[in-house]
């Protein structure tokens, strides 16, 4: 068998994550808890209603949700036929051969790597804020991250079974509060509710760049479905099921929310720009009363300890698969003897957050204004990209005929999807330093990092030859 052939096998029991714990429902919450709604309203949305296109966000976002959906047929057609702990790489190297899905493996795993370590830092962050507020209590912010990691690791270890209720609840209260606030809004300033935040004068008004990329940002989580399909009951119908059901409530309450607070002021431009991170608080002080500023301190950073959780699961998990596959030390698929969790790749993935963290603990600097540029950088050039493979690679697995050849999920859908995320990806790469925020050398050269993880992947799988373990096929 040549690098460029797929094997399918299904590796021992041994190597396998402990299956049947995490249903339709908890795949949903899953990827609403990576994507954080009250903490994209508060920072990317917010950004976007700021310095992007403003109003127009709310029908950016609708278009994008749209090119997502499409996606999603693909994206679905695909799970029927491969389940692997690290999805989109077992996904393209499915279609394209295990050697460009090595390279996209050690991509993911970077994205997701330094998406983890930006949410710890952004828990601690928050949490300080909070108990500032609350209790006039101060201390580092990474005092907290640190208290965060902790509680990463442990829920981590303890695997989905416990993650998940975490993350559903904390979802709910997130979606409860941004839904109460759009009802108040909707009572107290019916007028400002309308249709033109739809028109193509609004939706390309200000910079388009930076609103596509945090249009795409509030929907990162898209592959959890996917990569917890190894433990998931009905793996197949309940990654289709949660995949759609996902789209739908976070394209529901991202619209509401957004456009609530373009309700709320006459010029939600020039509120936004003056202070985009308190652009939610001060649109819940006026509408809801002062009382709901400290709940919705606490619940965000709640939020991003719940993302930093869902991010921290994802990355471990690639670790896992790239453990399975020989392409990292084998020591990384280890599984806990008793929780059936990727123990040994969840300390890992611990250890790189330490490290990510250190330089900026090390020099005192914000990890909001230094830390979050890199991230959100790295994070949308590395997804869009990830997906924009994946529609490849349905399309070259229905040429070679390992895909049936259905029109709409495997030739049209991947077709439009990866058009409009390739126009996507061209406009963020094109106005990178707008998307960050940042024209420092070390956020410009950031890009290369992935690429770098793409080259040593592939190489990688060229040295070791055969591989042994890419996708699990049922």
């Amino acid at each position: 068998m040549t690098s460029n052939e797929q094997p399918v096998s299904v590796p021992p029991e041994a190597d396998h994550l402990k299956r049947g714990t995490i249903g339709g429902v908890g795949l949903t919450f899953m990827v609403v808890a990576v994507a954080a709604p009250l903490t994209a309203m508060a920072s990317n949305l917010s950004l976007s209603l700021g310095f992007g296109v403003g109003a127009g966000t709310v029908g950016l976002l609708v278009i994008v949700a749209v090119a997502l959906t499409i996606f999603a047929s693909a994206f679905v057609s695909l799970a029927r036929h491969v389940t692997n702990a690290g999805a989109y790489y077992a996904f393209i190297g499915f279609g394209l051969g295990s050697t460009v899905g090595s390279g996209a493996a050690f991509v993911a795993t970077t994205a997701y790597n330094m998406a983890a370590a930006g949410m710890a830092a952004a828990t601690g962050y928050f949490f300080d804020l909070t108990m500032q507020a609350a209790f006039d209590i101060e201390a580092p912010w990474y005092v907290y991250a640190t208290v965060t990691l902790l509680l990463t690791a442990w829920f981590g270890r303890r695997g989905v079974e416990v993650t998940k209720h975490l993350i559903t609840v904390v979802s709910l209260l997130q979606f409860a509060l941004l839904i109460v606030l759009a009802i108040a809004v909707g009572i107290q300033r019916p007028s400002g509710w309308k249709l033109d935040v739809f028109s193509p004068s609004a939706m390309l008004d200000g910079n388009i760049a930076l609103t596509l990329a945090f249009c795409v940002l509030s929907f990162v989580g898209f592959e959890a479905t996917a990569i917890y399909g190894e433990e998931a009951k009905a793996a197949r119908k309940s990654i289709k099921w949660a995949t759609y059901a996902s789209i739908i409530l976070l394209v529901g309450v991202f619209v509401v929310a957004t456009w609530s607070l373009v309700a709320a002021f006459d010029d939600v431009k020039a509120v936004a720009a003056e202070d985009p991170g308190a652009l939610v608080f001060r649109t819940a002080d006026i509408y809801l009363g002062e009382w709901s500023g400290t709940l919705m301190s606490v619940l965000v950073t709640i939020s991003f300890f719940a993302a930093s959780v869902a991010f921290h699961n994802m990355a471990a998990r690639y670790h896992f698969a790239l453990g399975r596959a020989d392409l990292l030390p084998a020591r990384l698929k280890t599984v806990h003897p008793r929780w059936g969790t990727p123990s040994t790749a969840g300390t890992v993935q611990i250890v790189i957050s330490v490290l990510v963290l250190l330089p900026f603990i090390v020099s005192g600097s914000d990890p909001i204004v230094n830390l979050f540029p890199m991230v959100s950088g790295v994070t949308s050039v590395s997804l869009i990209t990830l997906m924009i493979g994946c529609c490849v690679s349905v399309l070259v697995a229905v040429y070679r005929k390992k895909l049936p050849t259905g029109r709409w999920a495997t030739v049209i859908a991947p077709s439009i999807a990866g058009l409009c995320l390739l126009t996507v990806l061209v406009v963020i790469i094109a106005n990178y330093s707008d998307v960050t925020g940042s024209t420092k050398l070390v956020v410009t050269l950031m890009p290369l990092l992935p690429i770098a993880a793409a080259l040593y992947g592939a190489g990688r799988q060229r040295r070791i030859g055969v591989h042994k373990e890419l996708s699990v096929v049922e």
